[in-house]
């Protein structure tokens, strides 16, 4: 690790401290103003961003209390002319109530002002009003609430215009009619128009929908829009259903991929919300000048911070150079070349002076030194170093000293030892000779050891050889016994299914002997009938009659067949017997024939031990063989290593001899 270090540190380009200051200082300026400047922006806009959300808050709250001031003032005025006891008058004709709507239109700024039934059909009223309410918003909130509604802003005759609608009842709360007035929009764009939210803000009012009603500019009301299909997105729905639930706030949004700030609150008395936006950009042009002009003064500053450094870096690096120039001619051995003195600053001057008189010490310890150091080289060594040595260089002078001394405790030693290895040499030369010729004569005998090794390595591969051929007899003769054993469990197997079939055959004939003697008591009974039945059982007689004889015959035949069995049973009786004891003979044969071949196969484990054994040794012998001639070698090159020694150890004492010690 630490050289790769040192590598790279070699191959980086070396750089003066001219160059470090101005580096060091500008990376330091430009990192502060970076960091101001990031700073700056991130505080900017965070308040920025806070004043607008609380401001667009606090205008749209103040704007949607505005509008329903407004709404509130002609749901009042309809309310004042819903007053009137001429309304409920059931004696008025359709003329006199038609003159009654005419006097209300001419006092209050109405488009048209209008007088429907419960059906929502116009009873009287204004020629531009209307025939029929039905389907309209405002019809559908005074059928359900039956109380003063607003409904949406509508397009009509050129005109845009907002209508208020109320009912009219008669002293028992019975409904009459409606009365209905259209307004001009302008009571609503007015506040809309004068809500300052930059140039490209919006302003509109939606209802429970999310449907656009109301929007700053005019020429855009004509679009049916709703804000869910306008700006859908995730996050707008979120802000938009928090808006839709009449709630009051400020939000960061973007619509159509542009950054808003977007406010909106609940239009009082009504089911509106009033929701503003302005673009980012609008309000953030200030805040980018700004930043854009501290990035120029920085810019600015840096550029007069990076020319006041160069000016100083060149001051320092001025002063330092003289004490840098002397010291690369000190470091080449250069002690006579005066110090040029700075005196532009006080750590220059310092450095410079400090380093003439290092010099100026320098030059006198290594005079001092040489000249001491010549008195040695030259073989005198009873002086003591002389000289003024200060500081750290007075341990130089002890440490000459100690070496002076310890040369002279050094070289008494070396001539005593010299004397001493003189007379060792000798005697380690007398020494050497018996161990050179002892070392002949073990070899020589080793030599013939080996020879006595090799021939008992050759008796023994004999033994060997013969043990094998021993062992592959025992192996055959055991094949054959194996053999022979088989084929005798084979006999006796045989010999033994044969004395079955004999018994078998025993009973068999037993059996067909007490048949005959059944044929033939048969045949006696059959001839005492036939002679009982006279003329008629002579021929049933002679029948009777051949069955005896035939009857005699078999028992004959059996009487001699069993004779024969008895016979060939007592043979093999005897022939089992004799089989039986040939086994006994062949297992016996078999056992003598394994413990022969057991035998046969120690002899070969034990003559393979003695010829590992053998060689073992033979491989001891050589390596004592080697040593031998190792030794022998060795002596002789001790004999001539102490020869030179005592050549050398005279010469020695010649050069002890020679120097000048103290006494």
């Amino acid at each position: 690790m630490r050289a790769s270090k040192i590598k790279e540190s070699i191959k980086l380009p070396k750089r003066s401290i001219k160059q470090i200051i101005i580096r060091y200082v500008t990376q330091l300026s430009i990192s502060l103003g970076v960091i101001l400047v990031i700073l700056m922006i991130i505080t900017s806009l965070r308040s920025t961003s806070s004043v607008l959300h609380d401001n667009l808050q606090i205008t749209a709250r103040i704007s949607a209390q505005n509008i329903s001031s407004n709404i509130h003032l002609l749901l009042d005025r309809m309310d004042s002319m819903a007053q009137k006891p001429e309304w409920s008058d059931i004696n008025m004709s359709a003329a006199e109530m038609q003159q009654l709507i005419d006097q209300c239109e001419e006092r209050v700024e109405f488009v048209w002002i209008a007088a429907y039934d419960t059906a929502g059909a116009k009873l009287y009223g204004d020629s531009l009003a209307p025939t029929s309410i039905m389907g309209k918003d405002y019809y559908d909130y005074l059928v359900r609430t039956q109380n003063l509604t607003v409904g949406s802003p509508v397009h009509q005759d050129g005109l845009w215009q907002l209508e208020v609608g109320i009912p009219i009842v008669n002293e028992g709360g019975d409904l009459l009619f409606y009365l209905v007035g259209s307004y001009k929009y302008d009571l609503l764009n007015d506040v809309l128009s004068n809500i300052n939210i930059g140039g490209k803000g919006i302003a509109y009012i939606v209802d429970g929908e999310g449907t656009i009603i109301a929007d700053k500019n005019i020429a855009d009301m004509d679009k049916v829009r709703n804000l869910y299909e306008l700006y859908g997105s995730g996050v707008n729905r979120r802000v938009f259903d928090a808006m839709l639930d009449f709630r009051t706030d400020s939000k960061s949004v973007y619509l159509k991929g542009v950054h808003h700030y977007m406010a909106y609150s609940p239009i009082a008395g009504t089911n509106w919300t009033l929701l503003i936006a302005a673009p980012g950009a609008d309000f953030l042009g200030t805040l980018i000048w700004s930043v854009a002009l501290s990035i120029l003064i920085i810019i600015g500053l840096q550029i007069y911070i990076t020319k006041r450094t160069v000016q100083i870096a060149d001051q320092i690096s001025g002063s330092l150079s003289l004490a840098t120039d002397r010291l690369a001619l000190l470091a080449a051995g250069n002690l006579k070349e005066e110090v040029v003195f700075a005196d532009n600053n006080q750590e220059a001057e310092t450095l410079t002076t400090a380093l003439a008189s290092t010099i100026s010490s320098l030059s006198t310890y290594i005079d001092n030194i040489t000249g001491y150091l010549g008195l040695l080289s030259s073989g005198d060594y009873s002086t003591q170093a002389d000289g003024i040595f200060n500081g750290d260089f007075v341990a130089i002078r002890e440490a000459m000293t100690l070496i002076t001394d310890a040369l002279n405790e050094t070289m008494c030693h070396i001539q005593q030892a010299s004397v001493a290895v003189r007379n060792n040499s000798s005697e380690t030369t007398i020494y050497a000779k018996k161990l050179y010729d002892g070392s002949i004569e073990q070899s020589d005998a080793l030599k013939r050891l080996t020879v006595k090794m090799n021939l008992i390595t050759d008796k023994t591969d004999e033994i060997d050889d013969n043990a094998q051929r021993v062992k592959q007899s025992a192996g055959a003769a055991k094949e054959r016994v194996d053999e022979g054993q088989q084929q005798m469990k084979d006999m006796l197997e045989t010999m033994d299914s044969i004395h079955r079939d004999m018994q078998e055959i025993i009973t068999i004939s037993q059996l067909i002997e007490d048949i005959s003697s059944q044929t033939s008591l048969l045949s006696l009974n059959a001839s005492i009938e036939a002679a009982r039945a006279g003329e008629a059982g002579k021929g049933f007689a002679v029948v009777a009659q051949e069955i005896g004889h035939l009857s005699q015959q078999t028992a004959d035949a059996l009487e001699k067949t069993g004779a024969i069995i008895g016979k060939a049973s007592v043979a093999i009786d005897q022939g089992m017997q004799t089989a039986q004891n040939t086994a006994k003979s062949f297992d016996k044969v078999n056992q003598a024939t394994s413990e022969f071949t057991e035998i046969s196969n120690n002899l070969i484990h034990i003559t393979m031990q003695q010829k590992e054994a053998i060689d073992t040794v033979s491989q001891e012998v050589q390596t004592v063989l080697t040593i031998a001639d190792t030794n022998q070698q060795l002596a002789r090159e001790t004999d001539e290593t102490v020869a030179v020694s005592m050549k050398q150890a005279e010469e020695l004492e010649q050069i002890v001899s020679m120097v000048k010690l103290r006494a």
